[in-house]
């Protein structure tokens, strides 16, 4: 089989395969001459992670969903199986689930013996158009959000557009925003493909979102400059998840809710204009993301934002949209901008 595309970076290239029932023939996408382990979540080992490893003669590692369990104590936890059950450096991790299992398990992957081959199987939305492309793996702090990581290029992703037929709404609906910020960024016709709910084509949104970030991390491996565009939505996004606990909102939810404090930030500083933000505004509430939580604080909110990883000395860094299609990133962001775009949402 052909991949859809090829994600060409300076230190590896790899190819994302995108079609219908992948799995049912994954031998003939994946080769390695070393053992195989499956890592996958607990919950998801019944449904996809124990069919893949009979397919593949694997191993299987499941471990706890939830960003409650995207923890260094986590990553650990994995390498001390892969050690148990005798991986070695010619071994490989096929991780198989959403963003945080993607993220916990290729961190273990990307550090264990100082390496082995990864492959991602995502099976969200969120993770198919954003989180398994792009090689940044990472786990959470207790000061914030992605704040230990590594970038590690897998040899594959593999993505099967059946695994999201049978996703809870509000999964799918995670993954929907992560696409919409990807229409804003660098898309028009992405964001108007999710401009009008109840309905649209799960295919066409996650080829259209893939295109957008293969373009993006092709060019910038290490977030130096353009990847960093990406970022759009989750400066203040992180900052609600850590002032939650990762508990109440899921992070497409949160992106939702910081991409409209980015914008009212970008409307002050005469970035954008104010039909162009009502319209993003409208097109992210149509979709209803759950309501920010009446005991959210918002001195927590923006002590989690100073840890931002993306922060650099004394500036603060955002992406701003300047139209639908096009956003800047701005390193000069202060500490009172942002707590506009707070209060914006508050």
């Amino acid at each position: 089989m052909q991949p859809f595309l090829t994600i060409r970076q300076s230190s590896a290239s790899y190819p994302v395969y995108v079609g219908r029932n992948l799995l049912g023939d994954i031998r003939s996408l994946i080769d390695n001459r070393g053992r195989i382990f499956v890592i996958t979540s607990s919950a998801l080992r019944d449904r996809f992670g124990e069919q893949i490893a009979a397919s593949l003669d694997a191993d299987v590692i499941a471990i706890e969903e939830g960003e409650a369990f995207k923890t260094l104590d986590t990553a650990s936890s994995v390498i001390t199986q892969l050690l148990d059950r005798g991986a070695k450096r010619d071994s490989m991790a096929v991780v198989v689930g959403g963003g945080m299992v993607g993220d916990t398990a290729g961190f273990a992957a990307s550090i264990f013996l100082r390496g082995i081959d990864l492959v991602h199987i995502p099976t969200t939305l969120l993770a198919q158009v954003d989180s398994s492309l792009g090689g940044k793996l990472a786990v959470n702090h207790a000061s914030g959000k992605n704040l230990i990581g590594s970038f590690y290029p897998p040899r594959a992703v593999i993505s099967d557009l059946a695994a999201l037929d049978s996703l809870p709404r509000r999964e799918v609906l995670s993954g929907l925003f992560e696409a919409l910020k990807g229409g804003v960024i660098g898309d028009a016709s992405l964001f108007q493909l999710l401009e009008s709910p109840p309905d649209f084509d799960v295919d066409e949104v996650v080829h259209k979102a893939i295109r957008v970030k293969a373009e993006i991390v092709s060019a910038d491996e290490k977030e130096a400059d353009l990847r960093r565009l990406l970022n759009y939505g989750h400066t203040i996004a992180h900052g609600i998840e850590a002032a939650l606990d990762y508990r109440d909102l899921t992070h497409g939810e949160a992106v939702a809710w910081g991409m409209i404090g980015a914008n009212a930030i970008a409307k002050r500083r005469g970035l954008l204009d104010r039909e162009t933000a009502a319209r993003i505004e409208r097109a992210i509430r149509a979709w209803n993301p759950t309501a920010l939580p009446e005991r959210i604080d918002r001195e927590a909110i923006l002590a989690a934002t100073e840890h931002d990883k993306k922060n650099t000395g004394s500036q603060r860094v955002m992406v701003f949209p300047r139209g639908i299609g096009t956003c800047e990133v701005f390193a000069d962001v202060t500490e009172d901008e942002i707590a506009y775009g707070v209060d914006a949402l508050l």
